[in-house]
């Protein structure tokens, strides 16, 4: 593949060089260092030496002769930044200044202004992201959480975007932070390339970094996935970040073990100085990503992977602090929960623009495909981003989402509808005057609640089968054990 300059990328190159902070030498392997200041890292953050050779990122998938893949598509770069919520980024109106660099990007491409996840959980959250398929479709979340192992590997029957990309000749590499995005869970599946060895921000980075600049190599198209838990709990941003957005006192436990336990009784057990104490850190961490990718982007450029390449940044859930009582991402479908930030630019992306139709993560694989001019499969239940209707618009728009068997929603631009189905309780929001969900008006519009619970049920039972075979619970080695138990997955 041959890359191009477009107009459109020109602007976009033109952006990031200015933002580095020194002059760039198209097609110099080494910038200079933008000064992110080191940290120590500690559980699942915590440093280990990686050493990546041509071999390694390869593998012995470079040993067969690749397919012929279509020369003309973008490289696809996706990026992951889990438990991230839309609305503390400047660009979805926050008004602190977490994300100075996302904030200039999104304006150089398109920002999704009502972008939601499906179902919130990593596993969960990143299988419909890479099959665009619901939880309701496959599955994985529905198992046991215990330390000795789940039953939510993703399942041989659900087949990924990257599975796709690979087959057609493409070079795939994944980079995750581990945890429940390790490789035992099923999502090495499909990469050339794969590590869930990246315990920090700037590790993992580093990390895909490399990867690409041997991919690049052969001039075949790329789709590198980039995964971090760096936002995630325990919110521990390095001591330059931490008293940015405030010097909070309080005496919690920034550990995700000590929070895990009490993330439901959560608005019972603390006070508010706690909570903002808590999302000051958060924002910190924001911020520091921020920083991080910026330096990021500013080397993939220097080596000339933007020149032609489509960037999708999301996320795979939100955060709660204190909003609904609640703190971390515990069993609710509320806003702060659902609600992700979702930017795309790049080559055949609109500029500038803020999209309003209601979207969500089973839309991401369709959009992967259509930029690398492949269709979606007939599986699929999502559609591509790239595609609109001659009248702009996205037709029958609902957002659909559930959090295992014990909650589902539905939503409309204006109305959203909770469903518990084993208390048989429903909760209706007027998200037009009440989008912070504290007042439940099923009583004063019933029939609007009525309408869309058979929705609801509709969407359902019209759930593709899949035929999964039930898997034996996985059984985890200690490494991966002690990842979940420092994310607060895994209580002893």
């Amino acid at each position: 593949m041959r890359p191009f300059m477009s107009m459109k990328n020109h602007r976009l190159l033109s952006f990031l060089m200015d933002l580095r902070p020194g002059t760039l030498v198209p097609g110099a392997l080494h910038l200079e260092s933008s000064h992110i200041p080191s940290r120590r890292l500690t559980q699942h953050k915590r440093s280990r030496q990686v050493i990546l050779g041509g071999a390694l990122l390869l593998g012995a998938a470079c040993a067969a002769e690749p397919p012929t893949a279509d020369p003309d598509p973008p490289n696809i770069l996706l990026i992951s930044l889990d438990a991230l919520r839309a609305d503390h980024l400047g660009c979805y109106g926050y008004d602190r200044a977490t994300s100075p660099f996302l904030d200039n990007l999104a304006s150089r491409g398109t920002r999704f202004s009502h972008a939601s996840v499906n179902t919130h959980g990593t596993p969960p959250s990143h299988t419909t992201m890479l099959s665009s398929l619901y939880q309701e479709t496959h599955r994985v979340g529905f198992g046991a959480n215990t330390p000795q192992g789940r039953n939510d590997t993703i399942p041989a029957e659900v087949e990924l975007v990257q599975e796709i990309l690979q087959a057609q000749g493409w070079h795939t590499l994944g980079v995750t932070g581990g945890g429940y995005m390790s490789g035992v869970f099923g999502f090495s599946r499909g990469f050339t390339f794969f590590s869930d060895k990246a315990r920090s921000v700037e590790q993992g980075t580093s990390m895909l970094l490399d990867s690409i600049k041997s991919a690049m190599e052969d001039g075949r198209p790329i789709f590198a996935m980039y995964h971090t838990y760096e936002i995630h709990s325990p919110y521990e941003p390095p001591p330059q970040y931490r008293k940015i957005f405030g010097e909070f006192q309080s005496d919690i436990s920034l550990k995700s073990e000590d929070l895990a336990p009490i993330q439901v009784k959560a608005g019972a057990l603390l006070e508010r100085n706690d909570f903002d104490f808590l999302e000051s850190q958060y924002d910190g961490e924001i911020l520091y990503t921020d920083d991080v990718l910026k330096d990021f982007f500013a080397q993939l450029e220097s080596i000339g992977f933007l020149e032609n390449t489509m960037v999708i940044i999301t996320s795979d859930h939100g955060e709660e602090f204190g909003d609904h009582g609640g703190l971390l991402h515990r069993a609710s479908l509320f806003e702060e929960l659902l609600h992700i930030p979702l930017i795309l630019v790049g080559p055949m992306i609109p500029e500038g623009v803020v999209d309003p139709r209601l979207v969500s993560l089973i839309d991401i694989s369709p959009t992967i495909l259509g930029a690398a001019r492949l269709p979606a499969t007939d599986i699929m239940e999502g559609r591509s981003l790239l595609d609109r209707s001659p009248q702009g618009t996205w037709p029958n728009q609902r957002l659909f989402a559930q959090y295992t068997a014990r909650l589902y929603s539905v939503r409309t631009p204006r109305w959203k509808l909770i469903h518990k189905p084993k208390a048989q309780r429903l909760q209706l929001f007027d998200l037009r005057h009440d989008p912070t969900e504290h007042h439940n008006v099923t009583k004063r519009f019933p029939e609007i609640g009525e309408d869309l619970l058979a929705e609801l049920e509709a969407w359902r039972d019209g759930r593709p089968n899949l035929d999964i075979l039930k898997e034996q619970p996985n059984q985890l080695n200690q490494g991966v054990i002690d990842d979940l138990r420092a994310l607060g997955y895994i209580e002893e």
